[in-house]
C-alpha cells in the first residue's frame, strides 16, 4: 500500500510533463500558420484568357482578352467587346515596351490581372517584323505567365482576333487553343519559340491566323478566326508568309504534317484520289564525310482514301501501287519545293537540320556553328518518301459504288 502512494506523484508528474509538451507543440504550430491576411479573392482578379501584341505608331499595343465570371454561366448576350455568351471583354493599352504597355493596361481595369490562365498568345506581322525578341522575354520571364502558351501569328491587327465573338466556343482563346490541339498547322508555345529562334537553326514557323467572314445579317464579330498558311521567322524577324500547297512541304519537313487531306492525280486517268494522311513521320539522318557535309531525309506515311472521282478500281494492286507512287512523288516535290525556299530565298533553316547536326556531330558543329547560314544554304540534302495506302474506306471500288454481288 505504501509503495502504491510512493508511485502515485510520479505518475501525476509524468502526467502533467505529457499535457505541458502537448501544449507546447500546439502553440508553436500555431505560430507557424500564415493564416489568410494576404489572401486575393476571385473577385478581385481579372482572369486574362489570351493576348495579343500589335505595333503602331512606333508603339507596342498589348490587348488581354479577360473572363467575366459573373455570367460565365449563360445569360444575355454582350455587346461590344465581349463573345455571344457573354463571357468575355477585350482591353488594350500602349507602350514604348510590352512592360509599358501592360502597365497602362493594368490601370485601365479594376482590378488585378491575373495571367495564370492566359493559353493564347497572337503576334501580328508587323509586330514581328520589328522583332519579337523582347516579347519573348517579356512572356518568359513574367512569373505569371505559362511558358507553354500557344503562340500563333496574323496578317490582321491581334486585337482584332481576341475580339472575335466565337459562335460556338465561350472565346476565341478557346477556339485558338482547340485548334492547336488539333494539330492544325503547328503547335508551337512560348518556350518552343524562345528555343527555336536561339538554337542551332534561329527560325521559327508559327500558324498563321484570319478571321473567317460573319454570316449575312450577323455582327462582323461574330465569326471564329481560322488557319490559313504560316509565317515564316529569321531570327526573330518575320520574314515571309507560305500557302498551300508549299505549306504542305513546309510541314512535311518540319515534321509537323497533320490534318490534312490531299488531292492525288494518276495520270493517264481522269479525276482523282482524295488522301488522308493517318500518320507522317519525318527522320533526319545527317552526314559529315572527308568535310562534306550532307541530310538525308526520309519521309515514311500510311494514309486512307476518303474520296475516288476516277474509275481506278482499288482492288487491282496495280492501281494501289501506281497511287501510292504518285502520291510520293508528289508529296517529294512539294517538300523539295519548301526546300528550296529556305535554301536559296530565305537561307534560314526553318527544319531543324542544325539540331541533328549538333547531337551527332558535335566536335565539326562547334567549328561549323558560326558559318552553318552558308553551310545549310549548300547542303546536300536527299529527300526520299514512302507512302502506303493502308485503308480505302467503306467501297474499294469506283466512285464509292459497292459490289453487286457482295453481301
Amino acid at each position: 500500500m505504501c509503495e502504491k502512494n510512493e508511485r502515485m506523484p510520479d505518475l501525476m508528474k509524468s502526467r502533467m510533463i505529457s499535457v505541458c509538451r502537448t501544449l507546447l507543440w500546439s502553440w508553436l504550430c500555431c505560430t507557424l500558420l500564415t493564416g489568410c491576411w494576404d489572401r486575393i479573392e476571385i473577385n478581385d482578379l481579372a482572369i486574362v484568357l489570351a493576348t495579343g501584341v500589335d505595333y503602331k505608331n512606333d508603339q507596342v499595343e498589348l490587348t488581354s482578352q479577360i473572363f467575366v465570371p459573373r455570367k460565365a454561366g449563360g445569360g444575355d448576350s454582350s455587346g461590344s467587346g465581349g463573345s455571344p455568351s457573354g463571357v468575355t471583354l477585350t482591353r488594350s493599352a500602349e507602350g514604348h515596351t510590352i512592360a509599358e504597355a501592360l502597365n497602362r493596361l493594368q490601370r485601365k481595369m479594376p482590378r488585378n490581372m491575373f495571367w495564370g490562365h492566359c493559353e493564347v498568345i497572337i503576334i501580328s506581322e508587323d509586330a514581328g517584323k520589328k522583332g519579337i525578341r523582347e516579347y519573348i522575354d517579356f512572356f518568359l520571364r513574367y512569373p505569371q505567365i505559362r511558358e507553354h502558351a500557344y503562340i500563333f501569328s496574323t496578317p490582321e491587327p491581334a486585337k482584332n482576333i481576341l475580339a472575335l465573338l466565337d459562335p460556338l466556343e465561350r472565346s476565341s482563346a478557346e477556339s485558338l487553343r482547340e485548334m492547336a490541339n488539333m494539330k492544325l498547322g503547328t503547335r508551337t508555345t512560348i518556350l518552343e519559340l524562345a528555343q527555336s529562334i536561339e538554337g542551332p537553326n534561329q527560325s521559327v514557323i508559327l500558324s498563321r491566323m484570319l478571321s473567317l467572314p460573319p454570316e449575312e445579317g450577323q455582327d462582323k464579330l461574330i465569326t471564329t478566326p481560322y488557319i490559313k498558311g504560316l509565317s515564316l521567322y529569321k531570327g526573330d524577324t518575320y520574314i515571309r508568309s507560305a500557302h498551300e500547297p508549299l505549306t504542305v512541304g513546309i510541314l512535311t519537313l518540319a515534321n509537323e504534317l497533320n490534318n490534312i487531306i490531299m488531292p492525288v492525280n494518276v495520270e493517264p486517268e481522269k479525276g482523282s484520289y482524295s488522301i488522308q494522311p493517318l500518320e507522317v513521320k519525318t527522320i533526319l539522318k545527317p552526314n559529315i564525310s572527308a568535310g562534306h557535309w550532307s541530310m538525308k531525309v526520309d519521309v515514311q506515311t500510311r494514309g486512307e482514301v476518303v474520296l475516288n472521282t476516277t474509275d481506278g478500281d482499288l482492288t487491282d494492286p496495280v492501281v494501289m501501287k501506281k497511287l501510292e507512287e504518285t502520291w510520293a512523288s508528289q508529296l517529294k516535290e512539294m517538300a523539295k519545293s519548301a526546300l528550296r525556299l529556305t535554301q536559296q530565298e530565305m537561307r534560314t533553316d526553318l527544319f531543324k537540320f542544325g539540331v541533328e547536326f549538333r547531337r551527332y556531330y558535335p566536335k565539326q558543329w562547334k567549328e561549323q556553328e558560326a558559318d552553318w547560314e552558308r553551310l545549310y544554304s549548300d547542303l546536300d540534302v536527299d529527300i526520299q518518301v514512302h507512302a502506303r495506302v493502308v485503308r480505302t474506306g467503306k467501297s474499294a471500288g469506283p466512285q464509292g459504288i459497292p459490289d453487286e454481288h457482295g453481301s
